[in-house]
């Protein structure tokens, strides 16, 4: 069954190549061209994105800013420069020689239309709740624009480096347009798009700095199959495969001397648990399930490593690799105890519950099917629920009891908190709306001291600890590339930097 549904992808592969390559075949043999296997979009518009795709919206899109992939220090891009009082005031000054790919020119009107977008209730923004602090907005002129936030917010600036705050054209009609022609300032044009099969990206001719991007066109086949996007890696018919497991990692690297494999930084798996329904409305039902789990059994059998060699677990949102992080004991394992808090809690036999997840997301047959095991013996039936990331994504993801989600680390953790850990967060899966909880949140981002801040997160940590709603494991980001691809750059923003790629 595995072989025929590989055989189907590679015959989908064969026929997109034909009419990527083959329809453009002497305009592309002697340029050079970065082909992607990429996971299967959903939505792609920027502020409705959920998260997938990377390499095409990265590169049609820019952003006011962005993140340096060695030092993690924020770097122009189309704002020149940018200042701020206490966090209540911000000013962005603009570059003045930048146009969309339309032709129209970049200003500050784009950069306003940006951040308003955020409010408008017909689009479902994903960074409403963020941008909400946001008052007004002042154009001085073209090439200036001035925030004026309701309260201060001193890592206001990350913001702005969020994936669904890309620069959109105030002029274009992204309701209309955005799915099927997706258009921005960025380094790559869209030639060709296929939706949810595959994408011909050309280099922007009219790109403000000459000097990218380097190579000549993207071209990325959306694959739900990861094995299928490794058998076109190994045979040299794509060149980078994003979201790599540590087992295909290792079996790549001891198997193909033409691969490399390079690992930016650390993503998350969020455990969560429903806190506004039965059973983890109970927090003896949530700490239950943290006693019956073993952090280095986790990190050996899901990633092959040992816990704290690139994987990492805690029971809070902040990742191990971060300043904000507090070093809290790990919970040992304690099914007696787990069995004891279940039993307190209502369920003496024990309980059923069904757990989701992205089955084609790495690592997460492995984490649901240790997750599964070390629970049984805590009094948990945990009945496993994968499908594809895009329909987890699309039909499950924040209806469920218990799931398995892939999370990236925000540069300012704050912007996590606000996302997911506040009441009416956008994305906040385990329905947490704890008033302890909201404040603190709101202080963390509040705070203009960086030593205060500093124990406010560990309060949050401490909280999380005691009654939290998830348990983290955190898991190296693991990128597949041929060795002709030189100077892959992907910040902890998540947006990988194409325009500096080569090949050799």
């Amino acid at each position: 069954m595995k072989r025929s549904i590989l055989m189907i992808f590679l015959i989908l592969f064969l026929s997109v190549t034909f009419i990527f390559a083959g329809g453009a075949k002497e305009k592309v043999k002697a340029e050079k061209v970065i082909r992607v296997a990429e996971q299967v979009p959903g939505l792609i518009t920027p502020g409705v994105w959920d998260g997938q795709a990377f390499s095409f919206n990265s590169s049609i899109y820019e952003f006011l800013v962005e993140m340096d992939s060695d030092t993690s220090e924020l770097k122009p891009l189309l704002a020149t420069d940018w200042q701020t009082d206490d966090g209540s005031t911000w000013t962005f000054h603009l570059r003045d020689d930048v146009r969309f790919h339309d032709g129209s020119p970049f200003t500050a009107a784009d950069v306003k239309f940006t951040i308003e977008r955020t409010q408008d209730e017909s689009i479902g923004h994903l960074k409403k709740q963020d941008f909400a602090i946001v008052e007004s907005i002042e154009t001085p002129d073209d090439y200036t624009v001035v925030l004026h936030l309701r309260e201060p917010r001193p890592t206001f600036i990350y913001q702005m480096t969020d994936y669904n705050m890309a620069i959109l054209s105030s002029q274009y009609d992204y309701q209309r347009y955005g799915e099927s022609q997706p258009m921005g300032t960025g380094p790559f044009v869209l030639r060709q798009y296929i939706p949810k099969e595959a994408a011909q990206l050309d280099k922007n001719p009219n790109y403000w700095d000459s000097r990218y991007p380097i190579v000549d066109a993207l071209i990325i086949y959306f694959v739900p199959d990861i094995e299928a996007s490794i058998s076109m890696l190994e045979s040299g018919s794509v060149d980078i495969v994003p979201f790599v497991s540590q087992v295909i990692g290792k079996r790549l690297k001891e198997s193909n001397p033409e691969i490399e494999l390079i690992s930016p930084y650390q993503e998350m798996r969020f455990i969560s648990m429903r806190v506004d329904e039965k059973p983890f409305n109970d927090n003896r039902v949530r700490l239950a399930l943290k006693y019956a789990m073993d952090p280095y059994i986790i990190a050996r059998s899901v990633a092959q490593m040992e816990l704290g060699d690139g994987i990492y677990y805690n029971e809070s949102p902040i990742m191990n690799i971060l300043p904000e992080y507090k070093a809290l004991p790990l919970r040992e394992r304690d099914t007696a105890k787990a069995k004891q808090l279940l039993k307190e809690a209502g369920y003496p036999n024990g309980l059923s519950v069904d757990l989701y997840y992205a089955s084609d997301h790495p690592f997460g047959k492995e984490l649901s099917q240790t997750i599964q095991e070390l629970a049984l013996e805590g009094g948990f039936k945990i009945n496993l629920k994968g499908y594809t990331r895009d329909v987890y994504l699309a039909q499950y993801w924040l209806n469920v009891p218990l799931s398995i989600t892939g999370w990236a680390g925000r540069p300012d953790p704050s912007m996590l908190l606000q996302l997911a850990f506040k009441g009416g967060g956008s994305w906040n899966e385990s329905h947490i709306d704890e008033p302890q909880l909201n404040a603190l949140i709101d202080k963390i981002s509040m705070e203009p001291d960086d030593a205060v801040r500093l124990k406010l997160y560990h309060d949050l940590q401490d909280y999380f600890y005691a009654e939290g709603s998830l348990i983290d494991v955190q898991v190296p980001l693991l990128i597949a590339t041929s060795k002709a691809v030189v100077n892959y750059r992907h910040p902890l923003t998540q947006i990988p930097q194409y325009k500096y790629f080569d090949l050799k």
